[in-house]
């Protein structure tokens, strides 16, 4: 059994949690149109941030690993 270290993946996904975790505590007041547009803005930031460290945690993850093309053929 082989013992594989994550240090990597689980800094990103350190890094989304934080993101979330701050995205969800800055709430904007619903009654300045100026507060909500920013939170808008910053929550598509935080949402795209996000997209490109997932892309990141799967490439990492699944770069040292072959994929597996064959096909299973029943004996007859």
């Amino acid at each position: 059994m082989s013992t594989q270290k994550f240090t990597k993946e689980i800094n990103l996904l350190d890094q989304i949690y934080e993101d979330m975790i701050e995205a969800t505590h800055n709430e904007p007041d619903m009654n300045d149109i100026e507060s909500m547009r920013l939170f808008i803005e910053n929550s598509f930031r935080i949402f795209n941030r996000t997209i490109f460290r997932v892309v990141e945690v799967k490439n990492s993850l699944t770069e040292n690993q072959k994929l597996d093309s064959s096909t299973w053929n029943p004996p007859a």
